[in-house]
């Protein structure tokens, strides 16, 4: 609405004040306009935290009812030190023992000494070839193409081993400050027997670089510091062995991590993994009570203040409210509760726990995972599907959230019209009474010069 600006010329009239107090009475209808905006928009505000909260319940109850979280499994090692692992769904329970009696180690060699910084003198091919070597190392057996690097006399150990780091052959390279000068250290990228490497060169100027079978029973070049190896271990006596120390396909389901070698065996156990299932009963449970106190504060009518939260009464939310409860405090077909697990419906709508029991019901992961997930039946599963259905394009929530905001858009454009209306009532009245005012104005001129003309009639 314009603002009110009026000089009140003539009798001197205060047309600024009298239009804006006329004016206050006539925004009333805009001002209620206003208000019920801002109410609507509390509760278009307060179904998003509804809407919030039920996603996150039905995140969690879509995680529990997950047919993978029923199938977790856990690897317990009675050393660590020595065994770690992991299961997966695919594991079945059992018990065994495992000794380690060696890990898996990847080949290692040291060129021979150059002094610090020095260039080879020498120019050629190194040439690094992936294989097996024999158990005396006096025999290879290569696994494929070799990489050849060329070498210029004028490279020094670090220039060459940046050379053999871009060449992605499978092993890497670093130069180290030993006491009779740098070295060149080589090792495999993977442990294992099939992991190893030879080295040759095409010129004997570089044999400090060589580790091939000619070299080695010369005993001139480089000098191996450590062999490719598998693991070597038993699984209740049974004889087997792994390229890596990270053993995946020795038992099925399960991931075996070698640590170190031991005399004697660790024992090893697959057991259900009850603390996972635990976890999400728990995130359930949490998030069905975010639910239930999001509904309660905002439908909560204060009568010592004789206040009223934004959807007290509301018909959407109550209902909301009343069908959770009512699956929750339900028996299903056989006539069991969702209390008979530990989880007890409060006064408050809110669920408890009770450890005792849920312990109790862990150790029959059948028979829960029926009561919980079974079908459409299951406590669970109907929760998880209430849920999806009311923040569904059809929902309850979603229609609610739909009706409040073309409830708040027809509201904005009653604010409009109002306004404009307001707009042109208040140039109206500016009229009125600036005319008022100027013929306010002339009367009193003329009377004034009435006054004037009988005194001096009388003199």
């Amino acid at each position: 609405m314009a603002s009110i600006s009026s000089p009140g010329i003539g009798s001197g009239l205060d047309v600024n004040t009298i239009v804006s107090q006329l004016m206050k009475l006539e925004q009333r209808p805009l001002d209620l306009l206003q208000t019920k905006a801002s109410g609507i928009e509390t509760k278009i505000s307060s179904f998003g935290q509804i809407k919030s909260a039920m996603s996150a319940l039905y995140d969690a109850a879509k995680g529990l009812a997950d047919l993978d979280s029923w199938r977790g499994r856990l690897l317990n090692s009675s050393d660590e030190s020595i065994l770690k692992g992991s299961a997966t769904g695919e594991a079945t329970a059992a018990q065994f023992s495992v000794q380690v009696n060696a890990l898996a180690q990847a080949q290692a060699v040291a060129s021979g000494s150059v002094a610090s910084g020095a260039s080879i003198g020498t120019s050629g091919t190194l040439s690094i070839q992936r294989g097996s070597w024999s158990e005396d190392s006096s025999s290879f057996t290569d696994a494929g193409a070799s990489v050849n690097i060329a070498i210029d006399a004028n490279d020094s150990l670090a220039t060459i081993a940046g050379k053999i780091n871009k060449a992605d052959a499978g092993i890497s390279a670093v130069v180290v400050k030993g006491a009779t000068g740098d070295q060149l250290l080589l090792r495999s990228s993977k442990t294992g027997e099939e992991n190893g490497f030879a080295l040759s060169v095409s010129d004997p100027g570089l044999s400090k670089l060589a580790y091939d079978p000619a070299s080695v029973a010369a005993n001139d070049g480089a000098t191996r510091t450590q062999a490719a190896q598998d693991a070597l271990f038993t699984i209740n006596g049974i004889a087997s062995k792994s390229a890596s120390n990270t053993v995946t396909d020795v038992v099925p389901g399960l991931t075996l991590n070698l640590v170190k070698t031991s005399p004697t065996p660790v024992d090893v156990s697959i057991t259900e993994d009850t603390k996972a299932i635990k976890t999400k009963i728990e995130a359930f449970v949490q998030a069905y009570n975010k639910v239930n106190s999001v509904v309660a504060d905002l439908t909560r009518y204060n009568q010592a203040t004789s206040t009223s939260q934004p959807l007290q009464g509301d018909s959407t939310a109550v209902a909301l409210q009343n069908s959770l409860r009512r699956i929750i405090g339900t028996p299903n077909a056989e006539g069991a509760y969702l209390s008979d697990l530990g989880l007890q419906l409060q006064r408050d709508g809110s669920l408890s726990m009770n450890a005792t029991k849920i312990d109790a019901a862990l150790t029959d992961l059948p028979k829960l995972q029926k009561l919980l997930t079974d079908g459409t039946n299951g406590f669970v599963t109907q929760i998880r599907d209430f849920a999806f259905k009311a923040n569904g394009v059809d929902g309850s929530i979603t229609s609610r959230n739909n009706a409040l905001q073309a409830s708040l858009k027809s509201n904005h454009s009653d604010q409009d019209r109002m306004s404009l209306l307001l707009e042109q009532r208040q140039k109206s009245l500016l009229k009125q009474y600036q005319s008022l005012d100027a013929s306010m104005g002339s009367m009193g001129s003329l009377g004034s010069f009435v006054s004037q003309w009988s005194n001096s009639l009388k003199s």
